[in-house]
C-alpha cells in the first residue's frame, strides 16, 4: 500500500508520509513515501477509534454492571440482617409470651390459698395450652433452622392419605374441641397411598390448620378434606377467617413475612410456617396452592402423586 516517490527539485511531496533528502550527488532531489490510495489512512484511523470508543463503551459497561451487583450484594446483606434482627426479636417475644402466662397461672395457683378443682383445672388447661403453644414454636424454629442449613433428613415411604390427616387431626383436635369452632375431617374412601415422610407431613398439615385458627374470628368454621385428583391426591385446609388480598396470597410462602389484618389483633408467631411447609411440600415433590377471598376465608389445597 505504499509507493516510493522521487520528487525534483520544486516539487511538494503532496500527501507523502514523510520525505528526506535524496543526499549531496542529487541536490534539490527528495525521496519520499506516499500511500497509494490515501482513504487508507482515514479508514485505518477510524477502525482504530472505533476500536477506542468499543473498548471504552465495554470498560463502562463492566464498572456500572460490578457497581449493580456491589449494590444488590450489599442490598442482599442488609436485608439479612434486618431479617436476622427481626427474627431474633420476633423469636424472643414469642417464646417470652408463653412463659410469662405460664408464670402467672402457676404463681396464682401458688398464691391462691383455696382454689376448687374446677378453677385448678382451668388454670392447668390453660398452662397445657400454653405450653403447646411453646413446644410449637420451638419445633417450627427448629425446624427451620434445619431446611436452611439443609440438614432435615426425610423418610419417605408409602402410606395411606387418610393416616396422614387423622395424624393431623390428633394434635389440633382437643384445641379446637372449644365452644365457637367447629372442625370437620372428611375424607374420600380407596384413596391410592402417597409417598411422604409422616412427620414432616403432619408439620405441614398442622402448621396449615395453626394458621387456620389464628386467622379465623368466631364462630370458626376449619375444615381438613382429602380427595383424589388426576393421578394425586389433594390435601385442603379450609377456613371461613379474614382471607388474602392477592399482594398477600402472592408473598405468604416467603420467610418471615407475615400478614396484618387491618383492625385485627397480632396473631402472633414469626411468618415462618408457611415457608416451613412450601419447603416440606417441595421436598414431597408436591405443588401448594392458596384460593382466598378477603372476609370470606382461605383454602390452602396440597398435591401429592400417589405412590
Amino acid at each position: 500500500e505504499i509507493r516510493l516517490d522521487i520528487l525534483p527539485p520544486g516539487h511538494d511531496p503532496e500527501g507523502a508520509l514523510f520525505s528526506l533528502p535524496a543526499g549531496d550527488t542529487m541536490p534539490g532531489w527528495r525521496v519520499a513515501l506516499a500511500l497509494r490510495d490515501p482513504r487508507t489512512f482515514a479508514a485505518s484511523t477510524a477502525a482504530r477509534v472505533t476500536s477506542y470508543v468499543w473498548a471504552g463503551a465495554l470498560a463502562i459497561v463492566v464498572v456500572v454492571a460490578l457497581a449493580l451487583l456491589a449494590w444488590d450484594l450489599l442490598r442482599r446483606q442488609l436485608a439479612l440482617t434486618r431479617l436476622r434482627n427481626d427474627l431474633v426479636a420476633n423469636v424472643t417475644h414469642e417464646l417470652k409470651t408463653p412463659l410469662a402466662s405460664m408464670r402467672l397461672f402457676v404463681e396464682t395457683l401458688l398464691d391462691t390459698p383455696e382454689l376448687d378443682e374446677r378453677t385448678t383445672r382451668e388454670y392447668l388447661a390453660l398452662i397445657a395450652q400454653e405450653n403447646l403453644r411453646l413446644s410449637r414454636l420451638i419445633d417450627n424454629f427448629l425446624t427451620f433452622s434445619r431446611i436452611e442449613r439443609e440438614k432435615y433428613s426425610y423418610a419417605f415411604r408409602p402410606v395411606a392419605p387418610a393416616a396422614l390427616a387423622e395424624q393431623a387431626a390428633a394434635v389440633v383436635r382437643e384445641r379446637f374441641h372449644v365452644p365457637g369452632c367447629t372442625f370437620t375431617v372428611a375424607v374420600d374412601d380407596d384413596l391410592p397411598a402417597v409417598s411422604a415422610d409422616p412427620d414432616a407431613f403432619t408439620t405441614a398439615l398442622v402448621n396449615l390448620l395453626d394458621n387456620a385458627w389464628k386467622y379465623t374470628g368466631e364462630p370458626k368454621e376449619i375444615a381438613l378434606t382429602v380427595a383424589a385428583t388426576d393421578d394425586a391426591v389433594a390435601f385442603a385446609v379450609r377456613d371461613n377467617g379474614v382471607g388474602l388480598a392477592p399482594r398477600d396470597a402472592r408473598r405468604i410462602f416467603q420467610r418471615f413475612y407475615q400478614v396484618r389484618p387491618q383492625h385485627s389483633p397480632s396473631t402472633g408467631g414469626c411468618g415462618l410456617g408457611l415457608s416451613i411447609v412450601q419447603s416440606i411440600v417441595a421436598a414431597h415433590r408436591g405443588t401448594i396452592r392458596v384460593d382466598s377471598v378477603p372476609g370470606r376465608g382461605s383454602t390452602f389445597t396440597i398435591c401429592l402423586s400417589t405412590a
